[in-house]
């Protein structure tokens, strides 16, 4: 009777064991199956992104295209460059006295 005891101990151990070693596996699988989702959910997502940015990468340059296309179509007028206040006009100006501007400059140097 006693080593019927101890046999039915080894067994149950053996039984254990086998239970607990299963579910460790499936608790695995589980894991990796969850991570595989994840890595696959992470693609397409990026892939969704990737393809809304380029959508609006090419609307802009249509854009731009168009507003091109229109500048082109439309008559250009030039305005007039303006001057900062204090400055003097450059050279390529006109009204602009290059003897007048240098007897300005003469008379401000200290020492002359």
């Amino acid at each position: 009777m006693r080593w019927l005891k101890v046999l039915a101990i080894a067994v149950a151990v053996v039984i254990v064991f086998f239970v607990i070693s299963a579910l460790t596996h499936i608790l695995y699988l589980i894991g990796v199956g969850l991570l595989i989702a994840a890595a696959l959910f992470a693609a397409f997502k990026v892939r969704e992104q990737y393809k809304l940015a380029r959508e609006r990468r090419e609307e802009r340059r249509q854009q731009r295209l168009q507003q091109r296309e229109e500048r082109r179509a439309r008559p250009s007028v030039e305005a007039p460059r303006q001057q900062p206040n204090g400055l003097p006009p450059t050279a390529t100006s006109p009204g602009f006295d290059v003897d007048e501007e240098l007897a300005r400059l003469k008379r401000e140097l200290p020492g002359s």
